[in-house]
């Protein structure tokens, strides 16, 4: 007789006593299938297999979990000494463990994958579990590993082979399976499970019947439904804790779908020990945390990418025989996942962006390597404007990546290493000195833009103005390594446009004020015109339609135009140019965000005069002695101040126009012969009044030639800037780099 049809209970010896029969019989081993809320009893054999086989999955996953976080620690030890240049000499070594750690990972991760099956985009490559509840009796308390208060997964064609006579079902519904009236799981009018009903579950445990039907036997007395009663109840009550954990959209329900079931298993929720719903919690590669809802099968994940050092980016312009340095960049992601397609972020060596039901999410990508680390460290990310094809990623529903639920949201950033002022560094070391930059967002992912930048933006790295929002569209193999699939969709959110001010101005410091053609030439000029209009008293209704998304092209240039008209003649002219002097003296280092052409802009508007201007008692000054055009001589010098190069210096002459357009139009010969009329016509306005003309021929003084990369802008008649002499040595060494959470490793 095989095993597969071995009776549950062996007649080993029958007698009378005391008018009652007694059978000996094989032990048996219960477990309680959470899904279908039935027990299974399995003989002595039968139970022997599939605990071995639950263990060699959860050891499988186990090392899977322990290789990520041993290499998340390495990653985390190089980038502490990283961000501090005198311990440079340590640096050789730490690599070699990041790379050994990465090389187990690499191997744990082919060893899972080969359990679980391939991850397919075009469907579900994944095998599915079976996920149980180990039960203890009096027969086999603890005889088997995970008795009581653990969770084991079996293959579910593992499960399904389990024939009669190996494996007996007692269901727990009282009434018919497709009846939920006797259901432990209570749910909702769109059939949510939103708790489990231990009330009933106990009453429900003493008035079904365990006996195997063939022969009456009888599995459990009342002392073992004590013990059933207090395992089953525990774990009941943790997943109903688990649904008031914190007021999330997701993780609102309990989940026993095979997505879900899928999920906890290659969370480790297998070897995570006690129930623990709250407080679970898992790593993913890529310096990444996420906690886990046990009961809901997701995981709120923070996911760093490639990883909290970063990497840098180089752009490889076709007008340039070599890589533009772009900085530092790295990607954060706050996202859920769930189901299979969550599970494969976990399972995966690599990843790709795709859209589930209208909206961006992660997925993984099978026989994929991971983004070697010493690559990220000496070459970094260099890129042409292009996309090729095979960057980019599936586009999917949900039923495709079964159990990814519609709620699924992404959001997160695009950062860049924003240098800070090098002078805090003067004489300090180690953790006295202040770190030399910091990541800050120039853009945002969201749900709003998805289909925005997809739909008008093309290319590697890319960035429109569409439907009110400056769009980037970003390929993921910038972020998250070599392999990655599909792009990024991002928008400048109003709250962080002057953080994208700053990250373009750099960029064009970076290029010393070339073309840089990664930005479309009409959001560019848009970008340049805003900011002129956030210093008038416009701000208000452009900071509003930006947030609303009311604003285009087209929006912009009227209103733009509008305001140039009310800022040309006639006494609300004046008082419109004092206005803006008064908003650039007040903070004149916004005008380190703004771009050339926004500063030529800003010098042709102040320095427009004419009768009006002279009736305006405001257009005097506060000084003792009254000088005309005080204010607004005060705020020339300070744009004048705030160029960075001598190359600056000629481009915002030359932009010195109502719109900001070229008066030399590309022509090299031409361009100083404008800047030098313009410069003779800010010269004569200067020497109006008290003359500040002189002030005008420091500022070229003191202007360098060329850039110096790694340093924070800053004004140009600041010790700061002076000092700003050769590269920036400790750029991007002292980024700050905060630790993971030790206890989620």
């Amino acid at each position: 007789m095989s095993e597969q049809n071995k009776p549950v209970a062996v007649n080993m010896l029958s007698k009378k006593e005391n008018n009652t029969v007694s059978a000996e019989h094989e032990s048996v081993q219960a477990y309680f299938c959470t899904a279908t809320e039935e027990f299974i009893f399995l003989t002595n054999d039968a139970s022997t297999g599939l605990d071995s086989h639950a263990v060699e999955l959860m050891t499988c996953v186990d090392a899977h979990k322990t290789a990520k976080g041993v290499y998340s620690l390495a990653i985390e030890q190089y980038g502490k000494v990283f961000s501090q240049p005198e311990r440079s000499a340590e640096l050789s070594a730490l690599e070699a463990e990041v790379a050994n750690a990465e090389s187990t990972l690499q191997e744990k991760q082919k060893e899972l994958q080969e359990k679980l099956g391939t991850f397919a985009a075009d469907g579900i490559g994944y095998e599915s579990v079976v996920e149980l509840i180990p039960i203890a009796t009096k027969n086999n308390q603890g005889r088997n590993r995970g008795v009581g208060s653990r969770y084991s997964y079996v293959k579910k064609a593992y499960y399904d082979n389990l024939g009669t006579g190996v494996k007996h079902k007692v269901k727990l519904k009282a009434k018919d399976e497709t009846s939920a009236a006797e259901s432990i799981f209570i749910r909702d009018d769109k059939n949510n499970i939103k708790g489990i009903d231990t009330k009933k579950l106990k009453e429900q445990l003493t008035s079904l019947d365990f006996s195997a039907p063939d022969t009456g036997i009888k599995f459990w007395d009342a002392e073992d439904l004590l013990k059933v009663d207090k395992t089953l109840t525990g774990w009941a009550e943790s997943w109903n804790s688990s649904l008031v954990m914190d007021n999330k959209e997701i993780g609102q329900h309990i989940d026993v779908s095979a997505g879900a079931q899928f999920m906890r298993f290659t969370s480790n929720a297998g070897a995570s020990g006690e129930w623990d719903p709250v407080n679970g919690a898992l790593t993913f590669k890529g310096e990444a945390s996420a906690v886990l809802s046990i009961a809901s099968g997701t995981a709120d994940a923070t996911i760093y990418m490639p990883d909290r050092i970063g990497w840098a980016l180089k752009f490889h312009s076709e007008k340039s025989t070599t890589p533009v340095e772009m900085g530092m960049l790295r990607l954060y992601l706050e996202t859920v996942l769930n189901g299979f397609a969550g599970a494969s972020v976990q399972a995966e060596a690599q990843l790709q962006v795709t859209t589930i039901n209208g909206k961006q999410a992660l997925v993984g990508q099978s026989n994929k390597r991971l983004p070697r680390f010493s690559e990220r460290r000496t070459t970094g990310a260099e890129f042409h404007k292009q996309m090729d094809e095979n960057e980019e990623g599936v586009k999917a529903s949900g039923e495709i990546f079964c159990g990814a639920r519609a709620e699924v949201k992404l959001t997160g950033g695009v950062q860049w290493l924003q240098p800070v002022e090098i002078t805090t560094h003067q004489g300090k070391s180690g953790d006295e000195a202040k770190a030399a930059g910091e990541f800050v967002d120039f853009c945002s992912i969201s749900e709003s833009v998805v289909g925005m930048a997809g739909a008008g933006v093309g290319g590697t790295f890319q960035c429109d103005l569409i439907n009110g929002k400056f769009c980037f569209k970003i390929a993921a193999s910038l972020c998250v390594g070599v392999g990655a699939k599909g792009s990024f969709e991002a928008s400048v959110e109003y709250d962080k446009l002057m953080d994208f001010g700053g990250w373009l101005t750099y960029q064009l410091y970076g290029l010393d004020y070339a073309f840089f053609e990664l930005i479309a030439k009409d959001a560019f000029e848009a970008f340049s015109k805003i900011c002129v209009m956030l210093l008038s008293d416009m701000k208000d209704d452009i900071a509003e339609q930006l947030k609303k998304c009311k604003i285009n092209l087209g929006t912009i240039e009227t209103q733009f135009n509008d305001f140039m008209a009310s800022a040309e003649a006639g006494m609300q002219a004046s008082q419109q140019r004092n206005q803006l002097s008064k908003k650039i003296n007040q903070n004149p280092n916004i005008l380190l965000k703004y771009t050339p052409e926004s500063k030529g802009i800003l010098l042709y508007l102040l320095t427009r005069h004419g009768v009006w201007d002279h009736f305006d008692l405001n257009n005097r000054g506060d000084r003792i002695i009254p000088d005309i055009y005080s204010e607004r001589k005060e705020a020339v010098l300070n744009v004048l101040s705030s160029i960075q190069t001598q190359k600056e210096w000629f481009q915002i002459f030359c932009h010195r126009t109502a719109d900001g357009s070229s008066l030399a139009n590309g022509n090299t010969a031409l361009k100083y012969m404008v800047a030098q009329n313009q410069m003779n016509e800010i010269r004569a306005f200067l020497q109006e009044g008290l003359n500040r003309d002189d002030e005008m021929d420091k500022v070229y003084r003191r202007l360098k030639e060329k850039s110096f990369w790694g340093y924070a802008l800053m004004m140009n008649n600041t010790i700061g800037y002076k000092l700003h002499t050769k590269d920036n040595p400790f750029y991007p060494k002292l980024a700050p780099f905060s630790p993971c959470n030790q206890s989620e490793v």
